[in-house]
C-alpha cells in the first residue's frame, strides 16, 4: 500500500512539472513540434511571466540548456500565447543568434536579419505590416549571394525574385505579388544553364508545370518536390551497431529521430535531434556523430533538379 501511494505521489509530481501556472507565471515542457509533454521526453522548456500588460516568454533547449527564443505576447488563453509584440530573438542550439525581428500587433515590422551558426549574416529583409517591402537578400555560409528580391514600397504591388546557385549562376527567377505569392511564369535552371522547369502561377497557386532534363529534352510534367531518401526503398531508417555505447546507459537498444540536412550530392551536412531519448547528452552526441559516416543519400529534388533539403531519419542504436 505504501509503495503504491509513493508511486502515485511521484506521478502527480511529474504531471505538475509538465505544466505549471500561477496568475503571473506559466511554465511547461514541449516536444519538438511544440506540443506539451512530460519533462523526460521534452525537447524545449518554456517559461513565461507577466511584465506589465504583456507576457514575456522564454524558450530553452532542454538538451543544450541554452535559450531558444525570447519575446513578448499580448494574450494568453487556454494554454496558448498569441499576438506578438516588440522584438523577438531566436537562437541556435550553440547559443548564437539565429534571427531577430520586431512585431507590432503580431505583424512583422522593420528589419529582419538571420545568421548561421557561426554568426554570419545569411538573410536580410524589410517588412511593413507583415509584407516584404523594398528588398531582400540572402547569402550562403561562404558569404556568396544566393537570393535577391525587389518589392514595392508598400509590399502589395508586383515584385521580382531571383535565386542563385552557390557558384553565382542563376537558379530561378520570376514575379511575385504581395511580397510572397508567386505569379505568372517562373523559370528554373539546371546548373549548366539549361531550363529544368517552367511553372505558371496565379497568385501563389501553381497551374501548370513542364520539366526538362539537363540536355534540354522535355520530360513533361513532374513533381515540384521529392524528399531525399537513404535507400532505394525510400525508407529513411538507419541502424548503428555500438554495444559499448549502449553499455554506458545499460540498454539493449535506443531509438530516436533526427532532422538531417542532405546536400545536392547526397552527403549528410547536419543532424539535429528532434525526439529526446532517455539517455545522457554524451550518448546523444556520440550517436549523432556516427551519422556523418553514412553512405551517400539519394538527394532530394525541387523543380526537377537536385537540391539541399531537410528530411527526418529514424535511428536505432543496437548491439549488432
Amino acid at each position: 500500500m505504501k509503495k503504491g501511494l509513493t508511486l502515485l505521489i511521484c506521478l502527480i509530481a511529474c504531471l505538475q512539472l509538465s505544466a505549471q501556472q500561477t496568475n503571473d507565471t506559466v511554465e511547461y515542457y514541449t516536444n519538438y513540434d511544440g506540443v506539451v509533454c512530460r519533462p523526460d521526453s521534452a525537447y524545449y522548456y518554456r517559461l513565461a511571466f507577466k511584465d506589465g500588460s504583456l507576457w514575456k516568454v522564454k524558450d530553452f533547449y532542454v538538451i543544450q540548456q541554452v535559450k531558444r527564443m525570447e519575446g513578448y505576447f499580448a494574450d494568453y488563453r487556454d494554454g496558448e500565447f498569441s499576438n506578438r509584440q516588440g522584438m523577438f530573438f531566436y537562437y541556435h542550439p550553440n547559443g548564437k543568434i539565429d534571427c531577430k525581428i520586431r512585431y507590432i500587433n503580431n505583424n512583422r515590422e522593420g528589419v529582419y536579419k538571420a545568421y548561421n551558426e557561426n554568426g554570419l549574416l545569411i538573410d536580410s529583409a524589410f517588412y511593413k505590416n507583415d509584407q516584404l517591402i523594398k528588398c531582400r537578400y540572402k547569402w550562403n555560409d561562404k558569404g556568396a549571394q544566393v537570393f535577391k528580391g525587389i518589392y514595392t514600397e508598400d509590399g502589395y504591388g508586383p515584385g521580382t525574385e531571383e535565386v542563385y546557385f552557390d557558384d553565382g549562376k542563376l537558379s530561378a527567377a520570376g514575379k511575385v505579388l504581395n511580397g510572397s505569392y508567386k505569379d505568372s511564369v517562373w523559370t528554373y535552371y539546371h546548373n549548366n544553364g539549361k531550363i529544368s522547369c517552367t511553372e505558371f502561377y496565379e497568385y501563389g497557386l501553381p497551374k501548370e508545370r513542364k520539366c526538362y532534363d539537363p540536355s534540354g529534352k522535355s520530360q513533361g510534367d513532374c513533381n515540384e518536390m521529392i524528399a531525399p531518401f537513404y535507400s532505394e526503398k525510400k525508407m529513411n531508417m538507419y541502424r548503428i551497431a555500438d554495444p559499448d555505447l549502449l553499455a554506458t546507459v545499460n540498454a539493449e537498444y535506443i531509438t530516436f529521430t533526427v532532422k538531417v540536412l542532405i546536400d545536392k550530392d547526397g552527403k549528410l551536412l547536419k543532424a539535429e535531434m528532434i525526439t529526446k531519448p532517455l539517455v545522457t547528452q554524451i550518448f546523444y552526441q556520440r550517436a549523432i556523430q556516427q551519422l556523418y559516416y553514412m553512405k551517400k543519400w539519394i538527394p532530394g529534388k525541387e523543380h526537377n533538379r537536385p537540391v539541399k533539403m531537410y528530411t527526418n531519419l529514424w535511428v536505432m542504436v543496437g548491439r549488432d
